[in-house]
């Protein structure tokens, strides 16, 4: 199977190592993009216009990898990019996985509509003047230490337009019949559980 993974805000295609290892040894082709602006790509920052831009990112590997029947992974922030790749390219996308993930279910619904006022207010005090926004939040990620260690070594800060625009739909992301949400329970207070529940209506 052809899994391609996307990372949330803050994080690049790293953060996947641990799933891409034991996925490979189940004999499963894995990407794990980083997206513009982020990771080792932190120095295209300027590069970034909104979550469009990281839509494209996406789409553009599975173009270029010539991949079919993805099973297309979002988490968190990733969530409404992969939601944008599946109304551009529903016919390569065999399932959609949403690990904590926000879920655009209107054209251009900013990831910020979607959170609780507690984590809104959160990522307003880490906003920085140059239009960024630190890493924040570590202890929702993990509860391990030497875990934290690593994600406050390797996160970016991300584009803050990116929270405040949304994506374009075009309502062909609902031709994927296969979609699966995994809330991840430790993350408290979460975001989350809301969009499960909006989802299960």
């Amino acid at each position: 199977m052809n899994f391609v993974l996307v990372h949330g805000g803050w994080h690049g295609g790293w953060c996947w190592k641990f799933v891409d290892t034991l996925l490979r040894a189940m004999g499963h082709n894995v990407v794990c993009p980083t997206m513009t602006g982020l990771g080792e790509r932190s120095r295209l920052l300027s590069a970034v216009e909104g979550p469009q831009t990281h839509v494209e990112d996406i789409c553009n590997v599975i173009r270029w990898n010539e991949l079919e029947d993805v099973i297309l992974v979002g988490h968190s922030y990733g969530g409404m990019i992969v939601t944008g790749v599946a109304s551009l390219m529903p016919e390569k996308i065999k399932s959609m996985v949403y690990v904590d993930g926000f879920v655009p279910t209107k054209n251009q619904t900013p990831a910020s509509s979607m959170s609780t006022p507690e984590r809104a207010a959160e990522m307003k005090a880490a906003m920085q003047r140059d239009g960024t926004i630190l890493p924040n939040g570590f202890e929702r990620w993990s509860s391990n230490s030497e875990t934290i260690a690593w994600l406050k070594q390797m996160c970016t800060p991300h584009p803050a337009i990116c929270f405040c625009k949304g994506v374009k739909l075009s309502g062909a992301e609902a031709l994927v019949a296969k979609k699966v949400f995994v809330l991840a329970k430790q993350h408290q207070p979460s975001p989350f559980l809301a969009i499960l529940r909006t989802l299960q209506r």
